[in-house]
């Protein structure tokens, strides 16, 4: 006895005849899948100290919530969707108040952390850093961490993360604060209510 296939009832909203062709699926030969791979180069772009401190500012003056950060990201438009300073990387400046603690949380991207102002610590797994001005620390993807600001100013943080190459790749990933998962794909954003 062969069975018979069930017919896939169609989801509400969802068209579920056979797609023929697609407008965007292209055909190339390697003459022309080659050149298609170089992109147009990325020009050089320079952020200054005295545009991005007032905008910190009045990011210091935001509530935190859950484990959101008060970050200015900084984005070279050359870059397109990718939105980095270059095609795969993110820059940003983190700004975190006097005696405010950044709850545990992580993400799949690496972060590099470089002070740029006031003192503290964070804790990356089973390390505690004590950190101030000057001073540079890494993340692991996925590596629990914290950060707390122990000083009597804001304290300034560098923060460069591969976060555009894991977009574009649609696997970015953040677990903020521990418990609430927030995934690209599937177009959750981490801070949002």
């Amino acid at each position: 006895m062969t069975s018979v296939p069930k017919k896939a009832l169609p989801i509400e909203g969802h068209d579920r005849r056979p797609t023929e062709r697609t407008d965007w699926a292209q055909m190339m030969t390697d003459d022309e899948y080659y050149p298609f791979l170089v992109k147009k180069n990325i020009r050089p772009a320079i952020w200054r100290w005295a545009d991005a401190r007032p905008k910190l500012e009045e990011l210091a003056k935001d509530k935190l919530r859950r484990a959101d950060r008060r970050f200015l990201s900084l984005v070279n438009a050359d870059t397109g969707e990718a939105g980095g300073v270059l095609p795969s990387l993110f820059l940003g400046l983190q700004i975190i108040n006097p005696g405010e603690h950044i709850v545990p949380h992580r993400h799949n991207s690496y972060a590099l952390y470089h002070i740029i102002q006031g003192e503290g610590y964070s804790i990356v797994g089973d390390h505690r850093f004590d950190w101030s001005r000057g001073d540079t620390f890494a993340c692991s993807p996925w590596a629990l961490h914290e950060h707390v600001n122990t000083g009597t100013e804001p304290a300034i943080q560098y923060v460069i993360q591969d976060m555009p190459a894991r977009a574009m790749e649609r696997n970015l990933m953040w677990e903020e604060p521990i418990g609430k998962m927030f995934h690209m794909v599937e177009g959750n954003l981490p801070h949002s209510d």
